[in-house]
């Protein structure tokens, strides 16, 4: 049960306990002290009855004497209740003498020959029948110095007990006041230098737990309470200190993704909650990579921390800025509408685009997504629906501020746009194809012959349409990187040198990245760049083998192989003939070039061959 209660409560019921005990003893001791003063009353009134007694019965040894005496004193002390002689004689212990007439010659109690035998002295409190106190006193009769009776003495006590009883009363209420008292001044002290100090660093403590800003507390009391609160006032600093780090950005000082994830979650809940609207900005600087590859990490990170104190600048105070990562940084805007947010929006970027206007080198601008809560997107699509507005703002041609309710404006454009580039890329790649064919005088139609085959073996194959086309396209392609090889590698006559070697095996690159800009071409990039492989591992450029390799990859190298074989070439003046080209397919059948390509192929070339045939019967 004790354990129960709190401190300051058990201290005081374990002083009370103490105080109770220590009055309790002093009021037991006090009231033992006035009995034995009473007793020690009785007994002197008993000394001078028995010393009269003892002088009248020596000198007469008369009885009556000692009757008179026995009355006399009645008569005049109205305490005493009874006077009785008691005398040892032959016959027995008698009683001779008493102020009871009816008790004279009756014998003496048993209990009263301690007295005349002993010579002791005894003393009892005793009640009558009506319940009122009284003392019975019994002390020696000396004659020569020996006990020959004894005296009795019956005392009416109830004065003395009232007395008595009035003290102890006063003493429990003078113990119980003084008890009270102390116990009020304990409970003073106690709250004032223990319990109010720790009632204040619980509020403290509780402060600290639900988040509000911590005023370091300041406590008054014991040496050890007041240590007690530096050592919490330094735990909070600590603590607050490193949970600032931990939400922070090292680099700008903006808070960081974590908070901002828990920040967003939990103003979306109060949104929600009642009622309202929030507004998310999703921002990134413009070529800020091409800035840090230009001007340094050192002033990249100096125009992070810039624009991160320009935006803090250009919000309200219960808006949170946060860095997202690298470049990007997130706005949460609190009991915003979407037309309140564009402002903000807008007044940033302004901002931001004065700030980097100061460097004409490396200008500094900033595109910017909004994106309203419940309006624009939910819980889960906030920040998803802000980076794709940011992301239209970017590719349409960055310093601008584009809300989500406009992505389908932006997107329309996009589509344009791309479709225009594509269609320029694609010309363009053609024509680069074409420049491949006027660079290598030897390979004249060789893209176009390429295309024809692999995609006779790709229909043959059974592969989809959407297949075929692609192998068909890739196969117009697959030379386009040699547009970057030099033109006295492409048409030196006799073979090439280890080093020239390696430059032509750059070709599959080359075109690899030439048509990675062009999105329609996404889905044959592989075919490009890895049409130089052979299934034993011995191609380039990533020397893969077998299933590694694409299909339409394979295809296309038996395809340009045998085109190569039957073609004149720089380093080979006189072509191979078809039997001797087939010979060679054959020979690096399932290591230089796919068996399955191979066997499907040898019927296409007779079939090639037939229609040649043909043609040059037609001629003729």
């Amino acid at each position: 049960m004790l354990q129960r209660l709190n401190l300051p409560n058990r201290i005081i019921i374990m002083f009370s306990a103490a105080i109770f005990v220590t009055i309790a003893a002093v009021i037991a001791y006090d009231t033992y002290s006035l009995q034995s003063a009473v007793k020690e009353t009785y007994v002197s009134q008993l000394k001078g009855i028995t010393t009269t007694i003892n002088g009248r019965y020596e000198e007469s040894h008369v009885i009556e004497d000692v009757q008179q005496t026995f009355d006399y004193i009645k008569h005049r002390e109205d305490k005493v209740l009874m006077l009785t002689l008691h005398l040892s004689e032959k016959q027995g212990d008698r009683v001779m003498a008493s102020t009871d007439r009816g008790n004279i010659g009756k014998h003496t109690p048993g209990e009263l020959r301690p007295s005349y035998k002993d010579g002791k002295t005894l003393i009892a409190h005793l009640n009558n029948k009506n319940g009122e106190p009284y003392v019975r006193l019994v002390a020696p009769l000396i004659e020569d110095g020996l006990p020959i009776g004894a005296i009795e003495l019956l005392l009416d006590s109830s004065e003395e007990q009232l007395i008595v009883q009035k003290q102890l009363q006063k003493s429990i209420i003078v113990g119980i006041t003084i008890a009270l008292l102390l116990l009020f001044v304990l409970w003073w002290f106690i709250r004032r230098l223990l319990v109010m100090p720790l009632l204040h660093l619980q509020q403290a403590a509780k402060e600290v737990e639900n988040g509000k800003p911590y005023k370091p507390a300041s406590l008054k009391g014991s040496q050890e309470i007041i240590q007690v609160g530096e050592a919490f006032n330094g735990m909070v600093t600590k603590l607050e200190q490193r949970y600032l780090e931990s939400i922070t950005d090292p680099l700008t000082g903006v808070y960081n993704s974590a908070y901002f994830k828990r920040t967003l979650t939990a103003e979306i809940e109060n949104t929600r909650k009642n009622g309202g609207s929030m507004v998310l900005l999703f921002c990134d600087v413009d070529n800020f990579k091409m800035l840090n590859d230009s001007e340094g990490h050192v002033y990249g990170d100096d125009v992070l921390k810039t624009i991160a104190e320009t935006i803090k600048e250009n919000v309200r105070d219960i808006d949170v800025v946060c860095r997202y990562g690298g470049e990007e940084f997130v706005i949460i805007l609190p009991g915003c509408t979407q037309a309140e947010g564009l402002k903000i929006a807008e007044n940033i970027r302004q901002m931001v685009a004065i700030y980097g206007s100061h460097s004409l080198l490396s200008p500094v601008t900033i595109s910017i997504g909004l994106a309203a809560f419940p309006k624009d997107a939910d819980e889960s699509t906030l920040v998803h629906m802000a980076d794709r507005a940011m992301y239209a703002a970017k590719t349409n041609g960055k310093n601008l501020v584009v809300s989500a309710g406009e992505l389908s404006h932006y997107k329309e454009q996009e589509y344009n746009r791309r479709r225009v580039q594509s269609n320029w890329h694609l010309n363009t790649i053609v024509s680069l194809a074409r420049a491949v064919e006027v660079k290598d005088s030897y390979t004249h139609s060789h893209s176009e012959m390429v295309s024809r085959y692999a995609s006779a073996i790709a229909s043959t194959m059974g592969l989809p349409d959407e297949e075929v086309k692609k192998v068909s396209v890739a196969g117009l392609l697959h030379d386009v990187g040699k547009v970057g090889i030099p033109d006295s590698i492409l048409n030196k006559e006799g073979k090439l040198t280890d080093e020239e070697y390696e430059i032509m095996k750059d070709h599959p690159v080359l075109g690899f990245n030439i048509l990675s800009s062009v999105e329609e071409f996404q889905d044959i990039l592989s075919y490009v760049l890895y049409h130089h492989e052979r299934p034993d591992g011995r191609g380039y450029p990533e020397q893969l083998r077998e299933e590694e390799i694409p299909l339409g990859a394979r295809i296309i190298a038996v395809a340009d192989a045998f085109h190569s074989m039957v073609s004149q070439r720089p380093y080979r003046k006189k072509p191979l003939t078809i039997d001797m080209a087939i010979e060679e397919l054959k020979r690096g059948r399932g290591s230089q070039f796919d068996k399955d390509v191979v066997d499907l192929f040898l019927p296409i070339i007779e079939e090639i061959r037939e229609e040649e045939h043909k043609e040059e019967i037609a001629a003729y």
